[in-house]
């Protein structure tokens, strides 16, 4: 068994050894250098490697008040060093680091807004076992969806739609989020940053009234989106997300994910269904 006190901290020039890691692990994942970068290391925490780099475990601490909580992004072992006790090094050392840093508890969760799961893969039959032995208690479930990409609706009369490109539409967006949903504008100003952001404009008013994104964790995966609440059941959602779905058809994807959705009918309505389920669990300081 690795000695959790024996662990490394990577710095970003050991994303390479991550990838590979993950390659070769979760090969269905296709994680990409640019994706391991941007949520293990851009968002503020730790990534801890096995000394003979074998297996990796990145975590993030969020602060919410005076509440601080851990989240654990990816434990990533070697498959030729499953049931070696690699896993069981990293996941205590991180959360280690956990408590060090002030955190009460530790989340197997997503850690918006920079995730690559909103939790465990009920698939991952190891990881499941793992937090199982190490304590953790399940908290819920969390679901991703999947809609064709060959998906399309019309503009609804009254708006019109497009990519936030403009200076000025890009403002109006980062406004109308700021506003009504400040949770999701770390996401959205990503989003807004590489052309994945989309946005719906009242044609009347010109003021931004919707948004989508895609690609902004995870590539191919859609998110956040939202309506204000006064121009909601018109379709502009199921407009914007045929806008996306078109954007992911010419890149190549024959499906667009829904990560962690919300409200299924919704996604339904455009042919989607229930693609991923995922364990959410946490374990206390002891």
């Amino acid at each position: 068994m690795c000695d959790p006190s024996a662990v490394l901290e990577w710095g970003p020039d050991r994303v390479g050894d991550l990838v590979a890691l993950t390659e070769t692990a979760l090969p269905d994942e296709h994680l990409t250098i640019d994706e391991l970068l941007a949520c293990c290391w851009e968002d503020p925490g730790v990534v801890l490697g096995s000394p003979d780099g074998s297996g990796a475990v990145a975590a993030v601490v969020r602060r919410f008040g005076e509440h601080a909580a851990a989240f654990v992004k990816v434990v990533v072992v070697a498959p030729e060093r499953h049931r070696q006790g690699v896993g069981r090094s990293l996941l205590r050392a991180a959360e280690e680091w956990a408590w060090d840093e002030g955190a009460s508890d530790v989340h197997l969760c997503g850690s918006a807004p920079a995730y690559l799961w909103p939790g465990v893969d009920v698939r991952a039959t190891a990881m499941l076992c793992l937090a199982e032995a190490d304590g953790y208690e399940e908290t819920g479930a969390a679901f991703d969806m999947s809609v064709p990409a060959a998906f399309r609706h019309p503009v609804p009369v009254g708006v019109d739609v497009r990519r936030t490109l403009a200076d000025d539409d890009a403002r109006a967006v980062d406004e109308l989020v700021a506003r009504e949903w400040p949770n999701w504008l770390d996401e959205q100003r990503r989003a807004t940053e590489q052309g994945t952001c989309l946005a719906a404009f009242d044609l009347g008013t010109g003021e931004a009234v919707a948004f989508a994104c895609h690609s902004v964790n995870r590539a191919g995966w859609f998110g956040p989106t939202a309506t204000r609440p006064s121009h909601r059941h018109r379709s502009i959602g199921l407009a914007l997300l045929s806008e996306v779905c078109t954007d992911l058809m010419v890149a190549g994807f024959s499906e667009v994910e829904i990560c962690w959705i919300g409200p299924v009918g919704f996604y339904a309505a455009a042919g989607g269904a229930i693609s991923r389920v995922y364990r959410t669990s946490r374990r206390p300081k002891p």
